[in-house]
């Protein structure tokens, strides 16, 4: 079960994670709001619930909780009417509604915590603990959960995300694409994100401002869109920076865009464990993140900088000493792709942590 299919980090590892376990001989059926990823035309036994309009897309509290009640319904029968030995829900919308729909049907619950705003890590435990088994990508985000929202210890699980290797590009496709990113410039940085309060694009707005007098080569792409995507290039242009950054929208090669960059730039306000961290560092990009969460546990001086949370200075530096230093960023970029090789990122280790949790919860 996800939020929705949409496209998206928790989407992708969600879909990734099934398509595995298929080619290992389990049945998988997917439940939420279609996508563009996935859905009922899609889909062969997919499930459509309103589970986007559980959270704050639903609107006000009534709303709310119509679309929770809709889904548990809707979800219920269906479990009732199925085989289903485990549920395993992304995020906390939907797995209120499995909370709610699986009662008296003894089908245990796996829920996965891909992170959230400080001030939501207390909701979110007030739902996860009533399930089964808590999983997250990063021992930070489980301490979190623990100290915070008063998750059992023993429900805990830390399981990383795997990544698909990455496709190969062409060494000329790659350099068209970063001659015409550059648009005259010196240097190109990257942000793999949606466009959305959650990954702090206008503070990113912020430290391109901050840098482009004195660093008038330097050049920004943000490659993703997402709900603030129309008011976030609008603030662009009012402050005078489309020569310095440009929003590439949506985009089905992203590692092209990180191949093509110098650095990869993420300003987010909150995170479990980026995806796009781990893609950058299967592509030798040196990074620069904010310390969110399990950020700090994949980025260090070797592959890039770990920046406080909305630091315009701290960050606007780092990226200075970083792109200004051509052998250090040389020696970040081998330190990256060696550092993409741990287990962690390897999806059959990760998926076969995941089959074992389930099969131990049946058993």
């Amino acid at each position: 079960m996800c939020t929705d299919f949409g496209m998206g980090g928790i989407a992708r590892h969600a879909l990734d994670l099934g398509i595995w376990l298929e080619g290992h001989g389990h049945g998988v059926f997917l439940a939420g709001t279609p996508g563009e990823w996935a859905g009922q035309r899609a889909e062969d036994g997919f499930l459509s619930i309103p589970t986007r309009y559980v959270g704050g897309d639903g609107g006000g509290l009534v709303r709310r909780l119509a679309n929770t009640g809709r889904g548990a319904i809707a979800l219920r029968r269906w479990l009732a009417a199925s085989r289903i030995d485990v549920i395993h829900a992304h995020e906390s919308a939907p797995a209120l509604v499995a909370l709610l729909a699986r009662m008296r049907l003894n089908i245990p619950l796996v829920v996965t915590y891909h992170g959230s705003d400080p001030q939501r890590i207390k909701g979110f435990g007030t739902i996860a603990r009533h399930a089964d088994l808590v999983v997250t990508p990063s021992h930070r985000a489980a301490e979190d959960l623990a100290e915070i929202a008063g998750v059992p210890r023993d429900k805990l699980r830390v399981i990383g995300l795997g990544i698909k290797p990455p496709p190969e590009d062409s060494s000329e496709d790659v350099a068209a694409l970063r001659s015409s990113l550059l648009r005259g410039g010196s240097h190109l940085i990257v942000t793999l994100a949606r466009v959305a309060y959650q990954k702090g694009i206008d503070v990113l707005i912020d430290c391109v401002a901050a840098m482009k007098d004195q660093h008038p080569g330097y050049r920004f792409v943000v490659v993703g869109d997402g709900p603030l995507d129309q008011q976030m290039r609008a603030l662009v242009k009012q402050r005078g920076l489309q020569e310095h950054l440009h929003f590439a929208g949506r985009t089905e090669v992203p590692y092209r865009y990180l191949r093509a960059a110098d650095l990869m730039l993420l300003t987010s306000r909150w995170e479990a464990l980026p995806i796009s961290i781990a893609e950058s560092l299967q592509t030798g990009t040196p990074i620069v993140a904010t310390d969110c969460s399990g950020v700090h546990e994949l980025v260090d001086d070797t592959v890039g900088a770990c920046v406080p949370i909305g630091d315009v200075a701290a960050i606007t530096q780092a990226v200075e000493r970083i792109l200004e230093d051509e052998q250090k960023r040389s020696d970040m970029a081998a330190q990256a792709l060696e550092r993409s090789g741990a287990n962690r990122f390897d999806p059959d280790h990760i998926n076969q942590q995941i089959e074992a949790l389930y099969l131990g919860l049946v058993s």
